[in-house]
């Protein structure tokens, strides 16, 4: 387990300095990055970089507040950019994945007994959500050959990363009490996903092509 905690800090900090890096190769792009993308990339930084200086601090009840935030911005932001980049989202469905996401932050940030289960919940739907996103650009490529390669492979990324972060949502509880010496390892699968998924969002950024849903 102590090889597992180093390896996860590493590869925390790596993301980190990754995320880091993409903001300043999108600053030194300038114009041509994609800004929506940028906003992305800033607020996953300020998120994990914070969630990299609470675990330094061991401070953990900062993640109470932290978590749900970066949640729902995720969510958010991987709307927006479906809608902009891959696809067209029709209005009525992005209001009520705003609704559902500004209802369910309200509600885990109260903090109460019952808010933890409604987190619970609300996290594994807007997992769901984004996998649904992921899989609908999927039939969007079959009807639609010649997609660009760029925006399959955050595709690939996202739906990866998503459906794990969905099954470890739902099996996490059961996981700790069974077979506690699984969470470390796939937690860190999770964790490489992540980078992987960040790397790509970052190449998408610095791309100077111009698909567009």
């Amino acid at each position: 387990m102590p090889a597992y905690n180093a390896l996860s800090f590493y590869l925390q900090f790596t993301i980190n300095i990754t995320l880091l890096t993409g903001f300043f190769l999108f600053l030194k792009r300038g114009k041509h990055a994609r800004k929506l993308l940028l906003i992305f990339l800033v607020g996953e930084l300020t998120a994990e970089l914070s969630d990299l200086i609470f675990r330094l601090m061991k401070v953990n009840t900062a993640n109470m507040y932290l978590y749900p935030l970066s949640q729902s911005f995720g969510l958010l932001m991987m709307t927006e950019i479906y809608s902009t980049y891959f696809f067209k989202i029709p209005p009525s469905v992005k209001w009520i994945i705003y609704l559902f996401t500004g209802t369910s932050l309200v509600i885990s940030l109260t903090g109460s007994g019952a808010a933890s289960w409604v987190t619970w919940y609300s996290n594994i739907i807007k997992d769901i959500i984004i996998c649904s996103l992921a899989a609908a650009y999927f039939l969007y490529i079959f009807k639609n050959p010649g997609s660009d390669r760029n925006l399959i492979t955050v595709n690939i990324l996202i739906f990866l990363f998503f459906s794990i972060e969905s099954i470890i949502s739902t099996t996490f509880s059961f996981l700790i009490h069974h077979h506690l010496q699984w969470v470390a390892p796939v937690w860190l699968f999770r964790g490489v996903l992540l980078w992987l998924f960040y790397i790509a969002c970052i190449n998408l950024g610095w791309n100077t092509g111009k698909t567009k849903a």
